[in-house]
């Protein structure tokens, strides 16, 4: 008797690809023929999708497009997807958007703060983090609007501490800040190696410009002759604005014109200014030994010199040691004009309008000041609100000229600067 045989059963899912089912397991074929479809479209979405790497560059690519950012913002966004992606695709760069799964999350949380410690020094690695997850959260979103994986995942917010507000100056800071190595008097025979760093005119400047004006540290660095105007009514003012070479502003709301008050006049800062356009013309950059770069524009130097590379390691914290408790830096500065003025009575609009923050505008309530200029209205809340407790000594830059000149020739320290256009 011949033994009769049975068949399997094979049905095709795709291209290369069928279900076999043994004879006697056809119930088994009946359950798994609605998932069928689930099985092609996995199969059919993993060949036809692109690489991860592309995709990542594509979503930057749009999110940028759609946010004004500023030129450093775009850099530091940039920075980051090229570092999620190497979390992601190192291992293997032909990874395709498919892939992506819950296990992609695990390794961006074990993986990414790994690689941010490597060359960070900053303290707010959490708020930093948050970041980060943001911009993988954006590209998740995207490639699961665009159907390219099986299912919408997110990558839940870290756990992190409140960042710490930056600390206002008191008139201790101040006075040991403003008695150190910049603002001493100087004579015009003065031995070249009595100040071993080197004598820069941002060394000067930028603090008491960022005590009486409340301008950003970029702000300033980026300045130029022909920033510094006087208007018909005679007031000096400095123009916050993205008018030059590599010139740019956080926000709209930061183009703004701020009085000069009279403690900076004294100081010899026209002067300054003069100097610089005579010898270089009204475009030229105020501050010349400042160089532009594209992920810290101007400030490169002048933060390194004021702040160094971790808490306390620059010039404030040295002459300042409070701030090696943290919460003091160069902001610090911007943080004690916005103080000073609120606590003369300066309108918490007029603040913001000359700190360039968002809504920020002039209010002019008193009857004293309806019929006079807004730029003689700002001058004198300026020059009444920023009372500081300053060292009574003889502060200008003709004395910090001496200096600078008595190194003329002088071998200067430190890494060679890059050479880069204005």
């Amino acid at each position: 008797m011949n033994a009769v045989t049975h068949t399997h059963l094979s049905v095709p899912i795709l291209h290369g690809l069928s279900l076999t089912v043994a004879p006697g397991h056809e119930k088994s074929l009946e359950l798994a023929m609605p998932h069928l479809a689930n099985i092609a479209d996995a199969i059919y979405r993993f060949h036809s999708s692109p690489l991860l790497s592309e995709f990542m560059d594509t979503v930057l690519a749009r999110f940028l497009r759609e946010n004004d950012y500023t030129p450093k913002t775009a850099y530091m966004h940039q920075a980051r997807m090229a570092k999620l992606k190497s979390v992601l695709t190192s291992a293997n760069p032909g990874r395709r958007v498919a892939e992506l799964g819950s296990a992609d999350i695990t390794a961006v949380k074990d993986e990414l703060p790994k690689l941010l410690k490597l060359n960070s020094t900053s303290g707010s690695q959490g708020g930093n983090l948050q970041v980060y997850f943001q911009l993988f959260n954006r590209m998740l979103d995207e490639a699961a609007a665009d159907r390219l994986i099986g299912e919408a995942i997110k990558i839940k917010g870290c756990k992190n501490t409140e960042s710490k507000v930056t600390k206002a100056f008191l008139d201790s800071n101040l006075v040991s800040l403003f008695t150190s190595w910049p603002y001493q008097t100087y004579a015009l025979d003065t031995p070249k190696d009595r100040v071993l760093l080197d004598a820069h005119s941002y060394c000067f400047w930028l603090m008491p410009l960022g005590l009486f004006t409340g301008a950003r540290l970029n702000e300033l660095c980026q300045l130029r002759a022909h920033d510094v105007i006087q208007d018909i009514h005679g007031v000096h003012l400095l123009s916050i604005n993205a008018n030059g070479f590599n010139k740019s502003l956080k926000n709209a709301q930061s183009e703004r014109e701020i009085p000069i008050c009279s403690k900076l006049i004294s100081m010899g800062f026209l002067d300054f200014v003069d100097e610089r356009r005579h010898t270089a013309g009204p475009d030229a950059l105020l501050f010349s030994e400042l160089a532009f770069d594209a992920k810290h524009l101007y400030s490169r130097a002048a933060s390194r010199f004021f702040c160094g590379p971790v808490t306390g390691a620059g010039f404030i914290g040295l002459h300042c040691p409070v701030a090696l408790e943290g919460g003091f830096n160069f902001k610090s500065f911007r943080r004690s004009f916005a103080l000073r003025l609120e606590k003369s009575g300066v309108s918490s609009s007029t603040i913001a309008h000359l700190l360039g923050h968002l809504g920020g505008a002039p209010e002019v309530t008193s009857e004293h000041y309806l019929d006079k200029p807004l730029s003689l209205t700002l001058l004198e809340q300026l020059e009444r609100g920023l009372s500081y407790n300053l060292p009574p000594g003889d502060m200008h830059w003709q004395h910090f000229k001496h200096l600078m000149n008595s190194q003329a020739g002088r071998k200067k320290r430190g890494r060679k600067a890059k050479k880069t256009l204005h």
